[in-house]
């Protein structure tokens, strides 16, 4: 067995560790709105990207067509985290709250 297998596996356990620890940190959060839940949900789709890309490169999967995929999901994750910020920060203005930058104004 080499070493990129060993490795791939030993990194593919831990993603799925993670996965279970974010997964338990969504399901703790009392809302859908919370931060922590926004975040987890996030890290969660980060990793299924993660989780693609290294059973792509151990020959778990099969990307012949898909091999941009991991690209794609990380792309999503990004995409969502951006929103997430944009939304609370367009809902703390709109509701006069102050931010941590409008102190030193």
């Amino acid at each position: 067995m080499s070493e990129v297998f060993v490795l791939g596996d030993l990194t593919l356990v831990l993603l799925l560790v993670a996965v279970g620890i974010f997964g338990s940190l969504a399901v703790q959060s009392k809302s859908v709105r919370s931060f922590q839940f926004q975040i987890a949900m996030i890290l969660i789709i980060w990793i299924a990207g993660e989780i693609v890309d290294i059973s792509g490169d151990m020959g778990l999967l099969q990307l012949t067509n898909f091999e941009i995929l991991p690209s794609i999901i990380h792309m999503i994750a990004m995409i969502l985290i951006s929103v997430v910020f944009w939304l609370r920060f367009y809902y703390a203005k709109r509701s006069g709250k102050r931010l941590a930058d409008d102190l030193y104004e």
